[in-house]
C-alpha cells in the first residue's frame, strides 16, 4: 500500500484526519483510550484508525484536547467557552503553531486577543442551541414545551 504521511492535504474519515495528524496524536490517545500506538510504518493500521468511526472519534477528541491545551499553554487563554473557536481550531489544524502565532500578537499588542472563528466556527455557535438539544436530549423537551405555551398564549 502507497503510504505518505507527510502528503499535506490528504484526510479521511469522519473527522477529516490526516495521516500526520493520526501519528502525532497516537501517545496521547493510547495513554487515554488504550489503542494501540500507531507506527509510521504500519499504513494498513494507520488509514483503519482514521477511517474506523469508533477509533477515530479518540482521535477527533485528541485533537480537540490538544488545541484547548495549545491554547490554554501557549497563548493563555481558555478557549473552552466558545465552541465556534474550539471548532475553528479543529477544523484549520496546527493548534501549537497558531497558539503560538497568537501568543506573539498578545505579546506586541500588549493586550489579549482572541482566536477569531472561521466559517465552520461560526455555524457551531450559530447553531449551537440545535446541537446542544441533540447532546441533551431534556434542554429539546424543555424548549418543545415552553414553544408550544408560548404558541397557545
Amino acid at each position: 500500500m502507497f503510504f505518505q504521511p507527510l502528503y499535506a492535504g490528504q484526510t479521511f474519515g469522519l473527522g477529516q484526519i490526516s495521516p500526520l495528524t493520526a501519528l502525532k496524536l497516537t501517545d496521547f490517545v493510547h495513554e487515554k483510550s488504550g489503542y494501540d500506538k500507531l507506527d509510521e510504518t504500519d499504513a494498513p493500521e494507520v488509514y483503519h484508525a482514521i477511517m474506523d468511526p469508533d477509533v477515530s472519534l479518540a482521535y477527533m477528541a485528541a485533537a480537540i484536547r490538544k488545541a484547548i491545551d495549545d491554547y490554554r499553554d501557549i497563548a493563555g487563554l481558555d478557549i473552552t467557552k466558545n465552541p465556534g473557536i474550539t471548532a475553528t481550531l479543529y477544523n484549520i489544524g496546527d493548534s501549537h503553531e497558531h497558539a503560538e502565532e497568537l501568543r506573539n500578537k498578545i505579546r506586541r499588542a500588549g493586550r489579549t486577543i482572541w482566536p477569531r472563528e472561521n466559517y465552520y466556527g461560526w455555524l457551531v455557535n450559530d447553531k449551537m442551541s440545535e446541537l446542544q438539544d441533540l447532546v441533551d436530549p431534556d434542554s429539546g423537551e424543555e424548549k418543545g414545551k415552553q414553544r408550544a405555551s408560548l404558541a397557545k398564549e
